[in-house]
């Protein structure tokens, strides 16, 4: 990106946490990917809120800290399907989770994030089930601690390594068509379909 424009971006805060949304979660955006995560201090998320209020994508705050929200950035009846699969509700009742509800999985989430970033409780690994992980990757990722993966990308694979690598593909080109649409003058609200 060249340098000018990014300049002028970083100049206005709305198109500031715009882009960085959109480089960030771009693939969530484009219909790609179920969810995504980004820090928002507390205007930030009021100017993403809005600009996300009349689309398909869904907010939610994980946890707070150092005056900064974790949120999830998500759609709602996709992740809901996804969550419903019984590999996926299976592996989520070992943490706690309820099968088939899908607001208390939310909160359950949102809980365990909490007792994590508050130094009380361990980094909840199936957080990676909510964001679209393979289950195999996040189970690899746990058994092999983060190490003799196969590829790292958007997260790393210990699983079908092809399936992986198409699925980054598709999320990096998603970046690239979702900025060209901000730099030629496309809002938030009309880059995510």
């Amino acid at each position: 990106m060249p340098v000018d424009i990014v300049k002028r971006l970083a100049s206005n805060e709305d198109d500031s946490v715009e882009l960085r949304l959109i480089i960030q979660n771009a693939a969530v955006l484009k219909g790609k990917r179920i969810s995504g995560m980004l820090f928002l201090n507390d205007k930030e998320l009021a100017i993403i809120s809005e600009k996300l209020r009349k689309t398909s994508i869904s907010l939610m705050i994980l946890c707070t800290c150092k005056k900064r929200h974790l949120v999830l950035i998500y759609r709602a009846k996709e992740l809901e399907e996804y969550l419903k699969r019984s590999e996926v509700s299976d592996y989520l009742r070992e943490f706690g989770y309820r099968r088939d509800d899908f607001i208390s999985n939310l909160i359950r989430l949102h809980q365990r994030m909490n007792g994590f970033y508050n130094k009380i409780k361990e980094f909840p690994h199936e957080v990676g089930v909510f964001l679209g992980y393979p289950i195999c990757d996040i189970k690899g990722f746990l058994e092999n601690k983060g190490e003799r993966y196969l590829h790292s990308g958007y997260w790393k694979i210990y699983g079908n390594l092809e399936e992986a690598r198409e699925k980054f593909l598709s999320y990096d080109e998603a970046r690239e068509i979702a900025i060209d649409e901000f730099l030629a003058g496309n809002r938030l609200e009309n880059i995510a379909c």
